[in-house]
C-alpha cells in the first residue's frame, strides 16, 4: 500500500471521507498528478485546516499554530531564499533544543533535510502548516525587509522608464505588505497623491511630483491592456503582478485597473485580488458556530434562492466564492454570472458579463438555464428581469446565490417586492438571507484591556454593567490599533411563519420583529456586540456599520 493509500485509509478511519470518496479521488489523483489532500481541499470534502490537521497526526508532525508577527526576527534568512522556495519551507523559529523550526506543507525527502541542515548548520524540526498559509507567509518574509522607499534625486530620474517601472512596483509591494485591498494614485494641482485602503479605510502613504503622473497611468495602461493614447474616457483592465525590476520573489497577484479621467489628470485605481488558486474557507470569516451551521445546511438545499445582502465592500462576494468553494464538486455543475469575474475558481464555469457587447445579466441568465446547471451564481440581482428569472430558476430546481444591496436581511423582501417580484413567488423561492458588514479587528500585539465607557453602552443601547473590551494603542505591527477586518452577520432563515408576512407584502421592521420572536435570530447590532465582548473589536466599529 502506497502512502497516498494510507492516508486515504486514515482519512476514513477518522471520520472525514467515505470509502467511495477515497476512491474517486485516487482515481482523479492518477489522472492529475496531484496529492489527494489537494483534491479533497478542491472538491470541498476538507476545508485547508483540517487537511494539515490531518496530516499533521499522519505524518507525526506538530503543526505551526503562532502567530505569524511572532515568528523570530531573521529566522527566516537562515537559508537562502531560493533554496526555501524550491524545498517549500520557511524557518519560524528555534527549538528548545536550538533546533531550527523548519514550517513545510507536507513531507521533504531526506536530502533535502540534510542539505537545510547544513547550510543552516543546525539541527532541523519541522513544524506543519497549509500550503495557502505558507506560501503567504513566504511572500511576507522575502519582502517584508525590501526597501520599497521612493528615493527622488534628479529629474533624470522621473524622465527614466525604469525608474517609474521600479517606483510602481514598490508601491505595490509595500500594499501588499501592509495587506492593502486597493491603491489610489490621484493627481492633484501640484502633486500626485498615493493612498492604500487598509482594512476599508484609506491611508495617504506618498506624496510625488505631479510630473510622474502621466508616465505612471501610462505604465499601469500598459500592464492592464488599455489604450495609451486615449485619456478623456474611462478604461478598465487587469493583470497579473509579479515584480520584474526587483531582486524580489513573491507570488503574482490579480490586479484590476480603472482609469478615470479628473480635472487635474487621470486617476488611477488598482484593485488588489487574492490568487485565483486561493482557498476561501467559510470558517474563517468570522461566523459564530451555530449560524455557520445553519448557512452551511441552507447551502445544500437542492433549490431556491440564498441572498447575501449589504453594502459595497461589505464582503459579500468573498462569501459567496467561499460558497462556491464548499459546494463545488466533480457531480454538479455550477455556473456564475458576474461583472467582474474576481476570483476563478477550479470546478465552476465563470461567465463574464460584458457591457461593451450587451450581454446583461438576464440574457446570460437564460442562456445559463439552458446549460444545465444545478447551481447558478448570479453576482449581482441589478434589474427586475434578472430578479424574475432568478426566482423563476429557483422554484424549478435550481440552487441560486446571489446579491442585493439592503441595509439588513428584512429589507431584502420588501426590495424584491419593489423591484416587481410577486409577493408570493418571493415567499416561495428564497431560503435565506444573510446580511453582512465588516469590522475593523483589534491589533493581538497592542491591544489592551479596558473597560467600555457608560456613553459606549448608551450608544450601543445596552444595559447592566459595564464590561471589559479591548482596544489597541497602535504599533509596529498594526494601523491604529486596528490589524486585520472580520465580518458581523445577521442571517435570516424563510420559514412558514415568515412566508406568511412576505405573502402579505409586510414591512421590514414586521418581518424583524417575527425573525426576533424565533428563538436563535441575531440582528447585527448583536452580533457585533458579542464580538465586542469577545474582545475582538471596538464600540466605534460597531456603531460605524451597523444601524439601529
Amino acid at each position: 500500500m502506497t502512502r497516498l493509500e494510507r492516508f486515504g485509509e486514515f482519512l476514513i478511519e477518522k471520520g472525514a471521507i467515505r470509502r467511495d470518496d477515497l476512491t474517486r479521488l485516487l482515481a482523479a489523483q492518477r489522472m492529475v498528478r496531484e496529492k489527494i489532500g489537494t483534491i479533497a481541499v478542491r472538491e470541498g470534502l476538507l476545508s485547508d485546516d483540517q487537511l494539515t490537521e490531518y496530516l499533521g497526526e499522519f505524518l507525526g508532525i506538530p503543526l505551526f499554530k503562532s502567530s505569524v508577527d511572532t515568528i523570530e526576527k531573521g529566522v527566516t534568512l537562515a537559508i537562502p531564499k531560493q533554496l526555501s522556495l524550491k524545498a517549500g519551507v520557511l524557518p519560524v523559529g528555534s527549538g528548545p533544543g536550538g533546533e531550527l523550526l523548519l514550517a513545510c506543507s507536507g513531507p521533504l525527502p531526506q536530502a533535502m533535510l540534510q542539505t537545510i541542515s547544513r547550510l543552516a548548520k543546525r539541527q532541523i524540526r519541522l513544524v506543519l502548516t497549509s500550503p495557502n498559509r505558507l506560501r503567504k507567509m513566504q511572500n511576507m518574509f522575502f519582502s517584508r525587509d525590501f526597501d520599497t522607499s521612493i528615493k527622488l534625486n534628479t529629474r533624470v530620474e522621473i524622465d527614466d522608464s525604469g525608474f517609474v517601472i521600479e517606483m510602481l512596483e514598490k508601491l505595490m509591494v509595500r500594499a501588499i505588505n501592509m495587506g492593502a485591498s486597493d491603491i489610489h494614485i490621484e493627481p492633484e494641482r501640484d502633486a500626485l497623491i498615493v493612498r492604500f485602503r487598509v482594512d476599508g479605510m484609506l491611508l495617504r502613504t506618498e506624496e510625488l511630483p505631479y510630473d510622474l503622473a502621466n508616465r505612471l497611468i501610462s505604465r499601469i495602461k500598459v500592464m492592464g491592456g488599455m489604450d495609451i493614447a486615449e485619456r478623456r474616457k474611462p478604461q478598465d483592465g487587469s493583470f497579473a503582478f509579479t515584480p520584474q525590476s526587483l531582486d524580489l520573489t513573491i507570488d503574482g497577484v490579480n490586479v484590476r485597473a480603472n482609469i478615470l479621467p479628473v480635472v487635474n489628470g487621470e486617476k488611477g485605481v488598482l484593485r488588489l485580488l487574492p490568487p485565483h488558486d486561493e482557498i476561501i474557507d467559510l470558517d474563517g470569516l468570522g461566523m459564530e458556530p451555530e449560524m455557520l451551521d445553519l448557512f452551511k445546511k441552507l447551502l445544500r438545499t437542492p433549490y431556491g434562492i440564498v441572498l447575501v445582502t449589504g453594502p459595497t465592500g461589505s464582503g459579500k462576494s468573498t462569501t459567496l466564492y467561499g460558497s462556491l468553494q464548499l459546494l463545488r464538486s466533480e457531480t454538479t455543475n455550477i455556473t456564475t454570472i458576474e461583472d467582474p469575474v474576481e476570483l476563478t475558481v477550479r470546478g465552476v464555469n465563470q461567465t463574464q458579463v460584458d457591457a461593451g457587447e450587451k450581454l446583461s445579466f438576464a440574457d446570460a441568465l437564460r442562456a445559463i438555464l439552458r446549460q444545465d446547471p444545478d447551481i447558478i451564481m448570479v453576482g449581482e440581482i441589478r434589474d427586475s428581469e434578472t430578479l424574475r428569472i432568478a426566482l423563476r430558476a429557483a422554484v424549478t430546481g435550481h440552487l441560486v446565490l446571489s446579491t442585493l444591496h439592503t441595509n439588513d436581511a428584512p429589507s431584502a423582501f420588501s426590495r424584491m417586492i419593489d423591484m416587481g417580484a410577486e409577493p408570493f413567488l418571493v415567499a416561495a423561492s428564497v431560503r435565506a438571507v444573510l446580511a453582512q458588514r465588516l469590522v475593523r479587528k483589534v491589533c493581538k500585539e497592542c491591544g489592551e484591556e479596558v473597560m467600555i465607557t457608560s456613553a459606549e453602552m448608551r450608544m450601543l443601547g445596552l444595559d447592566g454593567e459595564p464590561f471589559p473590551i479591548r482596544r489597541g494603542t497602535g504599533c509596529a505591527h498594526c494601523h491604529l490599533g486596528y490589524r486585520g477586518r472580520m465580518g458581523i452577520y445577521e442571517l435570516l432563515e424563510v420559514d412558514t411563519s415568515l412566508k406568511d408576512h412576505i405573502m402579505a407584502a409586510a414591512t421590514p421592521e414586521t418581518l424583524r420583529d417575527a425573525a426576533i420572536e424565533r428563538k436563535g435570530f441575531r440582528t447585527l447590532r448583536e452580533d457585533g456586540i458579542a464580538k465586542l465582548r469577545a474582545g475582538l473589536t471596538t464600540p466605534e466599529e460597531i456603531m460605524r456599520v451597523t444601524i439601529e
